[in-house]
């Protein structure tokens, strides 16, 4: 396994969750997500009118947004430059993830890309404008997306600072993610619900996989 040590940084002063999210809302990408976060939050509460549609959407985020997790964290983060006539296809979030897996505790590569999330605010909204005829339902579900992602970076953010976990839950998250950044790139891609991995065959037993010389240079260089 590759070492896991990290060299001194800001990181240094993360211990406790308070000093945690004070350099967690330091950066774009969190700031922009919670402030999308709110004005859809705003808008759904003037609307009022909750219903059972609402629990629906929720409840299809919830179900729905792991899976994503772990989908585009294969096919999409860890994709490789592709050639196509005459073109490279390289998409940002597929280099700032190999730029993460190079540098795994420099916070510039930990976040979403800020321009990223300004591209998905609007697919957000007409997903959930096609799948839905009410408009509150469809703030509703926009509300639920936003705060999954925001969710997602959050804890994506502390896996990569020196915060402990506590909870059997974040352990399990903390694991994994350490062990998809310094044991073996192919396996351990999911995060929010870790027993995705073990659904779709990505969580093996740990002393049954061979230690990567790529996980730090997810471009094959070794």
């Amino acid at each position: 396994m590759m070492s896991t040590s990290r060299p001194r940084s800001r990181l240094d002063s993360v211990e406790r969750l308070p000093q945690a999210a004070a350099l967690f809302f330091r950066h774009g990408s969190p700031r922009l997500l919670a402030a999308y976060l709110l004005v859809l939050l705003a808008l759904r509460s003037w609307h009022g009118d909750l219903a059972l549609g609402d629990l629906g959407a929720v409840l299809g985020v919830v179900i729905y947004w792991p899976f994503q997790e772990w989908v585009l964290h294969i096919h999409v983060l860890h994709m490789r430059p592709l050639r196509w006539r005459g073109r490279t296809i390289d998409p940002l979030a597929a280099r700032t993830h190999r730029a993460h897996h190079r540098e795994p505790w420099n916070l510039d590569f930990v976040f979403l890309p800020r321009s990223v999330i300004v591209a998905l605010i609007p697919v957000n909204t007409l997903v959930w404008w096609a799948i839905t005829e009410r408009l509150g339902v469809a703030l509703t579900g926009m509300a639920a997306m936003a705060a999954a992602a925001l969710l997602y970076e959050w804890i994506h953010y502390l896996t990569h600072t020196p915060y402990r976990p506590r909870s059997r839950y974040y352990r399990s998250i903390w694991r994994g993610h350490r062990l998809h950044h310094f044991k073996n790139e192919r396996y351990w891609h999911a995060f929010t619900v870790p027993w995705v991995d073990t659904l779709m065959g990505t969580n093996p037993d740990p002393g049954t996989v061979e230690s990567s010389a790529t996980c730090r240079n997810l471009d094959g260089r070794q």
